[in-house]
């Protein structure tokens, strides 16, 4: 048998193609394939671009995809590989699923997700799973990438308002390609700033960090992060010493880490590494 997991993201998929014995047979990306945040026909097109340049066709398929997380989402991606590969057996999961499998294993442990977003999950020693943030830039994902850069432009407005931080003011200004801070809102308005430009303003943070207000915003992330991943650890009762991962560009970088002050061990493979052990473990060779 042959295994394909797909890691599904708004930036980016990945596919890997692994052999029985667990060599790889193929390993690329394609474009996004969030149908949220990207549209289902974009969707759509990542995923046929990716299978169509797979080698061989896979027996066994199991896609971890933002957007997966409800009952509509599960059936369009389940709709879009069943066209594409039909007589491949398919899961359908989350990609925070798959990336907590990839990174940590199916055994009771924490894994935060800080990219863009924050997430964290928490796998009970029954199996079951508890997640906690996660709901989108308007009402949560505090301490992620676009958390941060919403902050970095709250404060570089306060800061020309006040005539401080020159310095951090003109670095965000220039990051988000705007000839003064204050134009900021209106390019908001005028859809010339998203989501993803606002959370690419981390690594400015992150670069001005321990000045201010680097130090300040850097420290608040850092402080919801942690909460995130201390709440499921309480809700799925594990003890301190159960496995502890972090993934994702905000969660791995040094600083961050050093403020949310948790011990976190490197992820074991990556996501969709994650998906094909998930599918080894849910569907055994007849």
């Amino acid at each position: 048998m042959t295994y394909l997991g797909i890691d599904g993201g708004g930036s980016k998929t990945a596919f890997l193609l692994e052999s029985e014995d667990e060599q790889e047979i193929a390993r690329f990306e394609t474009g996004p394939s969030n149908w949220l945040s990207s549209g289902p026909a974009t969707a759509r097109e990542s995923l046929t671009q990716g299978v169509h340049r797979l080698p061989k066709a896979p027996d066994v398929v199991c896609g971890g995809f933002a957007g997966a997380g409800r009952a509509e989402g599960i059936e369009f991606y389940r709709n879009c590989l069943s066209e594409l590969l039909p007589r491949a057996q398919l899961l359908i999961e989350t990609d925070a699923f798959i990336t907590y499998i990839g990174a940590i294993g199916p055994v009771p442990g924490i894994l935060l997700i800080a990219g863009t977003g924050s997430i964290a999950l928490a796998r009970r020693a029954d199996g079951t799973m508890v997640r906690a943030g996660g709901w989108g830039p308007t009402f949560g994902d505090e301490g992620g990438g676009f958390w941060i850069g919403r902050e970095a432009i709250r404060h570089a407005l306060r800061a020309h308002d006040a005539g401080k931080s020159a310095e951090f003011v003109a670095s965000i200004a220039g990051a988000l390609k705007l000839r003064n801070i204050t134009e900021a809102p209106a390019a908001w308005k005028d859809a010339l700033l998203d989501v993803r430009s606002v959370a690419g303003l981390a690594s400015i943070v992150t670069a001005h960090y321990p000045a201010e207000p680097a130090d300040q915003i850097l420290a608040e992330a850092a402080g919801h992060l942690r909460s995130l991943a201390e709440l499921v650890q309480r809700r799925a009762d594990l003890p301190e010493s159960c496995p502890m991962s972090v993934s994702g560009s905000v969660a791995n970088h040094p600083i961050l880490q050093k403020l949310i002050g948790l011990r976190f061990s490197h992820p074991a493979n990556p996501p969709a590494r994650g998906a094909i052990l998930w599918a080894r473990d849910r569907i055994k060779p007849s």
